[in-house]
This record gives structure tokens, sequence and C-alpha cells, in this order.
């Protein structure tokens, strides 16, 4: 038994609210990856809906929306629950204090603009974007189906800043400080792959700056509103681009 013995002392010194962060990260991106995107409805669960549904055509992309609040909001918080036994408002859940570094929020926001609008003209972009692309339909898109859209684009962001700025910087934070965002952004750029280049390399920035912010007023909720934002703003400039008719 003396042979297992560093591998037992390994094992007991690793921090416990740490090991289920940083495991959470695979387990959570791979199963996004594999049963929570648009492909896996098309061909396991779209053959079993009626074809005439209301906004069925935005169902793919409504099954993304709440698969990703289902894996990185829900799985998260029943973690924080029923695991590490400790309470919501530790992870940035706690609306007390959104409002204190405003001023931050707001300046990254409009610090991002002059890029967005640059990157609005780029074949990469317009080729990626509008993101509510199942919302457009003959090169038209109707006011309702984008509000729709948008409403859940919106729960993607939520449950994305509440996972990586919320579950993963402030469950690593105890034990390494603010050198946790270091670690977050890491797979968070990861998670950015396959969208434009320059979208890859600003979410880097993006990342650290939403961190700093998130664990320096303790609540991640202004980093869901600024990436909402800019997320609406990307869709609005590509329909304009692309010269997608906005009906009623």
């Amino acid at each position: 038994m003396t042979a297992f013995r560093p591998i037992r002392d390994a094992i007991a010194s690793v921090d416990r609210e740490v090991a289920v962060v940083l495991l959470s990260i695979p387990l959570v991106m791979t199963t996004l990856w594999y049963f929570g995107r648009p492909d896996f409805y098309h061909a396991r669960i779209a053959p079993h809906v009626p074809p005439d549904a209301p906004f069925g055509y935005l169902y793919p992309f409504m099954y993304f929306s709440l698969s990703c609040v289902v894996l990185r909001s829900v799985v998260p918080l029943l973690l924080v629950r029923f695991v590490l036994r400790r309470r919501p408002r530790d992870y940035g859940w706690h609306p007390r204090g959104t409002f204190e570094y405003w001023w931050g929020y707001l300046g990254l926001f409009v610090l991002v603009i002059p890029f967005v609008v640059y990157a609005s003209t780029l074949p990469s972009f317009l080729d990626r974007y509008p993101f509510c692309s199942e919302a457009i339909r003959d090169n038209r898109v109707q006011i309702a189906d984008f509000v729709v859209s948008q409403l859940f684009y919106g729960l993607i962001f939520l449950s994305g800043e509440s996972y990586w700025r919320g579950f993963v910087a402030f469950g690593l934070e105890r034990r390494f400080g603010y050198a946790g965002i270091l670690v977050m952004v890491i797979p968070y750029c990861m998670s950015h792959y396959g969208k434009p280049v320059a979208e890859t390399y600003g979410s880097i920035l993006a990342g650290i700056v939403l961190g700093f912010l998130a664990l320096r007023h303790r609540s991640f909720w202004l980093g869901v509103a600024v990436h909402w934002a800019v997320a609406m703003l990307m869709d609005v400039l590509a329909i304009a681009r692309r010269g997608i008719e906005v009906v009623w």
C-alpha cells in the first residue's frame, strides 16, 4: 500500500471546490457539444415535432439555448447546493452590488462598438451572423421572430456568464485569487472556436475583464447585460449589411 501513498496524498491535497469546478468544465463542454446543439435537435428530436408547430423553425435555436441554461446554470447551481454546500450568492448570483461598477461595463461596451462595426464589414463575420439565422426566411425576418430569438439568445449569455464568470471564476477565487481568472479564460476562449478569429481572440480580453469586474463587485449580472447587448448589436449590423428585409 505504501506504493500508492503518493497518489493518495496527492488526491487528498486537492481542494474539493477546485476539483468540482475544473472537472465540470470538460463535462459541461463535451455534453453541450454532442447533445445540446441544433445538430442533435435536427437528428434526434425534430422528427417527432409537428411540422406546423408555432415558431417550429426556431426550435433548434431554442433547444440550444435551453441546453445551455440546463448545463451551464442549473447543473452548477445543483453542484453548489448539494455537493459544495454553498449558496448561489457565493458564485455571483446575488443582485446586490450589481451596479457598483456600472461604469466599467459601460466603458467596455463603448470600447467594443468600433470593433464590432468594423467586423460587420468582413465576409467571415457575415458568414456567421446574424446568429438568429433560423429566424431568417427568404431573406426576410419577422419582428416577432427576431424578438423571440433574441430573448432565447439572452438566455445563452445568462448561462455563459453565470458559468464562466460565476461558477468557475468564483469557484477558483478562494484557492487562487484573481489568478483563477486566467484559468477560466482558457476554456472560455476555446468555447469560441469556430467563430470569426477576431472574436475568438477578443474573448480572451473580454473574459479577463468581465471576470475581474465580477469578482470585484461579487456579481456577474452586468456581464450578462453587456454580452447580450453586444450580441444584439452584431445581429442588427449583420442584418443591415446583408440587406435582409425586416417586416412586421
